[in-house]
């Protein structure tokens, strides 16, 4: 658990007594959580010790087995509202010392995040792309000279945390500010320091880091500053030495040649991603054979898919409960579900991946706006393949509209063009069908193929 104030900690702790005093006032035992959870019995002697802190699955369930009506629940809400609290706080901290080492980097002023429109060509934002290709650069050449110094390396192991949790709810043009102000602090550490022994940590936050703004371009469907960042991400993964890291990264660049329209580039570095992980389960292994999976079914390969969708249920059956979650780092059966449904629609087994699109959406939270869009247009394409035009145009109308203006850009607004563009012509002319045009960004006149 990354180091945090002795206020938080305390009050985890009692979190924990208190899941335990309502388990024994219920004449329970530590397992008969687990069984209900389900997660390792040590999961639950942890929660109770105040020494991990498990998903909100875990407290709901334990809510609910225990009798607490609520109560323990909003315990657990309450300390993540504290920990919120203590992050931003800290995050601010750090955005005022990035904005004055931005100077130093030439790069434009960074404004706090506002969550209003902001795109990656924004002056008014964010900085063009030459900008961030300058604090990419930067950050490449730091890593490679190894001038590593002690920084506050578990409050940088904090905020990359959260910035994976928050990859889930955020609009990626709006998270790619924030992003950008810590990795310009980061950059600024890396370069300080002078500790060999702060190298290992400190360079895989970078790698982390970098591979979330990965994560955050391809959602933008920026595929020329993606790449550059999967590079960057690619090379602290190699300098740190941590294979499960480096998988995680490959894993997101994966994602990236996908999304992108480059398959074979997509399984190929899916493939690596999963043989960097070797025999250990892991959140990359996990992504990436369900990425390879839906690169196989775009590409017609029935046995492939089916192949890959096995290797990621197994990963997934074997993390640790830690690794289980809404986090860019974690994996769940919500994304797995989502990802075999996917693979299946381009596959058109509708039988297959009805039932997938249903679980998918039963257990994804209202909040993972993206996984949640994309799932649905993905049962519209099922609805139009199976003949029922009329409600895949429902489907497709009410996913669009339902979402804000930032929401519908980037890789969702192009998956909303496809589900458009199956549908027969008549179907195309319809009033509420052309409307949906108006909704999205404009079409990039051409496309940056990998």
């Amino acid at each position: 658990m990354a180091r945090q104030p002795p206020e938080l900690t305390e009050q985890q702790r009692a979190l924990g007594r208190y899941l335990a005093a309502l388990r024994e006032a219920a004449g329970l035992y530590q397992m008969d959580i687990a069984r209900a959870v389900p997660c390792h019995r040590t999961t639950v002697t942890h929660a109770e010790a105040g020494s991990q802190l498990p998903d909100a699955h875990f407290w709901e369930t334990a809510d609910h087995v225990v009798g607490a009506n609520g109560a323990l629940i909003a315990r657990y809400d309450a300390f993540i509202q504290a920990k919120h609290a203590y992050a931003a706080k800290q995050q601010a901290q750090r955005r005022a010392k990035a904005r004055a080492r931005a100077q130093q980097l030439r790069l434009a002023p960074l404004p706090e995040s506002s969550g209003g429109s902001s795109t990656l060509g924004s002056a008014s934002s964010n900085p063009p792309p030459s900008q961030l290709e300058i604090l990419r650069r930067s950050l490449n050449e730091a890593i490679v000279d190894r001038t590593i110094t002690v920084a506050s390396l578990d409050d940088w192991e904090q905020t990359v945390f959260q910035h994976g949790r928050t990859t889930r709810d955020r609009a990626p043009s709006v998270l790619l500010n924030d992003l950008k102000a810590d990795l310009v602090g980061l950059h600024g550490a890396l370069v300080r320091c002078r500790s060999s022994s702060a190298l290992r940590r400190l360079t895989r936050v970078t790698a982390q880091m970098a591979g979330l703004m990965c994560l955050t371009l391809i959602k933008m469907d920026e595929r020329t500053a993606f790449r550059g960042w999967a590079r960057t991400a690619r090379l602290a993964a190699d300098e740190a030495g941590d294979p499960l890291t480096h998988s995680w990264v490959r894993a997101q660049e994966a994602y990236g040649h996908y999304y992108s329209g480059n398959l074979t580039e997509a399984i190929h570095v899916a493939q690596h991603a999963q043989a960097l992980s070797g025999k250990v389960s892991s959140v990359g292994a996990a992504l990436a054979a369900a990425l390879e999976a839906r690169a196989q079914a775009a590409l017609g390969r029935a046995d492939e898919t089916r192949f890959a969708l096995q290797r990621a249920e197994a990963c997934l059956s074997h993390l640790d409960a830690g690794s289980i979650g809404t986090s860019a780092f974690d994996y769940n059966e919500a994304q797995l579900r989502f990802h075999e449904g996917n693979a299946f629609t381009h596959l058109h087994d509708t039988s297959a991946a009805w039932p997938a699109q249903d679980r998918a959406l039963s257990l994804c939270p209202t909040s993972d706006y993206m996984d949640r869009t994309m799932t649905r247009l993905d049962r519209a394409h099922c609805l139009a393949y199976n003949g029922d035009v009329s409600g895949a145009v429902a489907i497709v109308v009410e996913a669009t509209t339902s979402l804000t203006s930032l929401q519908r850009h980037g890789i969702i607004a192009t998956r909303v063009r496809e589900t458009i563009a199956i549908l027969p012509a008549q179907h195309r002319a319809l009033p509420a069908v052309r409307d949906l045009h108006d909704l999205l960004p404009p079409s990039p006149k051409t496309k940056d193929n990998a």
